[in-house]
């Protein structure tokens, strides 16, 4: 419903999972809520929901403006271990529901009674249909609970518009995580991939897809409601996550997947690359021979040129890996040794 209209919307759908916990629902939620990596927030499993060490979404908004907030669920974790058992203040009305049509029901007349600034939905369909029939997009009967999930979302979007005449709204629509056969916890692009959708009618919020190169985070939920109801000014800081999908806000380069190389090409060469990408001054060999020239063919004569390998860094007499060697190397100036590896340092990995 919400992506039907590309004039609402921001999006994408291969948003980023946190990336120091397993992919189930509680470090999920909690990233989602507190804009952090579980390392932080200290919530890595389903059983350590109430260790929350930081604070929520709610919290930040109810203490900086103050706003009528209410919470209707269907994972009841949610309201009991993660909001109440922060502050039992903070929410002013929830609701715990047995599924998803009572519990969109409760948020529709909620919003139709314009007594709340701030709603928070949890549909729990999907990740029971998942465990059950198959987290698969071609499969029919997790389709169609999809289909039934998305029907909801659209009442709540009538009411949305039907209430909000003269005000700028906000939307955010993301997963707790992904899912692959009936489970969700291997670490891999199916169950660490999610859909991240803001939908407003404000015209600060961009339309369209997000670049490939950074699709955003779960734990982008926190700073883009701070930023879209207070400005930069009111994003807490030490947060992971990032504004999603605003025209004004520029983005930081999303961090490196864990275990991919941190390139510094004038001191390290990344392992994954044979260090290929290094462009520092070394000039001698692990055995200590001084590296012959690459535009020179004496004492050795070689097709290994600036001309013949033009994006590969031949400057002087530098040591490089324009081939596919093991790791940077030189042609050596004792013309008893055609050539050796040189002793560059490996770079460190995310």
């Amino acid at each position: 419903v919400l992506t039907a209209s590309l004039q609402l919307t921001s999006l994408s759908f291969s948003s980023l999972f946190q990336s120091t916990a397993s992919a189930v629902s509680g470090p999920g939620w909690a990233s989602m809520f507190t804009g952090v990596e579980p390392s932080k927030h200290k919530v890595d499993g389903n059983g350590d929901l109430t260790d929350l060490a930081s604070p929520t979404v709610f919290k930040a908004v109810k203490d900086a403006f103050d706003m009528k907030i209410a919470a209707s669920v269907s994972w009841h974790p949610l309201v009991n271990d993660f909001i109440d058992n922060e502050d039992d203040t903070t929410l002013d009305d929830s609701f715990l529901a047995s599924n998803d049509n009572t519990m969109a029901a409760k948020a529709k007349d909620w919003i139709l009674s314009e007594a709340y600034d701030f709603i928070f939905v949890d549909f729990d369909g999907a990740d029971a249909a998942g465990h059950s029939l198959g987290f698969d997009g071609y499969l029919e009967s997790y389709q169609n609970r999809v289909v039934e999930i998305d029907a909801l979302v659209g009442t709540l979007l009538d009411a949305v518009m039907e209430t909000s005449a003269g005000e700028e709204w906000l939307i955010v629509l993301t997963s707790d995580h992904g899912g692959e056969g009936t489970s969700h916890s291997a670490y891999d692009k199916y169950n660490r991939k999610i859909p991240f959708i803001v939908a407003s009618n404000s015209p600060r919020v961009d339309v369209g897809f997000m670049p490939l190169a950074d699709p955003g985070s779960q734990m982008d939920v926190l700073p883009t409601i701070m930023y879209f109801l207070g400005g930069e000014s009111a994003i807490p800081g030490g947060l992971d996550g990032q504004v999603f999908g605003f025209k004004e806000y520029t983005r930081a380069p999303p961090p490196p997947p864990p275990g991919s190389c941190i390139p510094d090409a004038n001191n390290c060469g990344c392992a994954s690359e044979k260090q290929a990408d290094y462009r520092g001054n070394i000039s001698v060999t692990a055995s200590g021979k001084t590296c012959q020239a690459w535009s020179s063919q004496s004492p050795h004569s070689h097709d290994r040129t600036a001309a013949n390998y033009p994006n590969s860094g031949l400057d002087a007499n530098y040591c490089r890996n324009p081939d596919g060697e093991p790791s940077a190397w030189c042609y050596t100036t004792d013309s008893g040794t055609r050539f050796e590896l040189c002793e560059v340092p490996t770079c460190d990995t995310a």
